[in-house]
């Protein structure tokens, strides 16, 4: 009986020790899918913020998105961090899951960001607004936390 019980344990170690680095990496690949499905939705939404708008100095022409970081549960491994930048004139998305940094560019035009938006680390949806703006001749996006009139008037986020 005893020697039974033993075999039974040794077999179930063994299972869980072969599943576990596959549960991991489908963990990671479920959160990377929905960052990568979010940031094409917001690719498309600038590029069309871009071409069908004017750059001005007052930067009327924007756009309110909600994005969503996965929070860690037992079929995401959850996002460490989202992060917003522009490199040699292109903006970038760039997030971490599972100590895997991905980047991907969102438009052609150089993406700004401000304190609260230049890293996004808490779960959950965050409401953004890009605004399109001219500086220096050139068309720039930035991007802020969006704010209610109700909290602008107060002064908060």
């Amino acid at each position: 009986m005893i020697y039974r019980l033993v075999i039974a344990v040794a077999i179930m170690t063994a299972l869980f020790g072969a599943t576990a680095p596959a549960l991991s990496t489908a963990r990671a690949d479920a959160a990377n899918s929905a960052m990568e499905r979010q940031m094409d939705e917001l690719a498309a939404e600038l590029a069309t913020l871009v071409e069908t708008n004017a750059a001005t100095l007052d930067g009327d022409a924007q756009r309110v998105v909600e994005i969503r970081l996965p929070a860690q549960t037992y079929t995401s491994a959850g996002v460490d961090h989202l992060g917003f930048s522009a490199q040699a004139g292109v903006g970038l998305a760039t997030w971490q899951v599972a100590s895997q940094k991905q980047t991907e560019q969102l438009i052609d035009i150089p993406l700004r960001t401000i304190a609260s938006t230049d890293r996004l680390n808490e779960p959950g949806t965050h409401r953004l607004v890009f605004v399109l703006t001219r500086s220096d001749g050139r068309r720039v996006l930035t991007v802020h936390r969006f704010k209610s009139e109700a909290a602008a008037r107060r002064g908060h986020a």
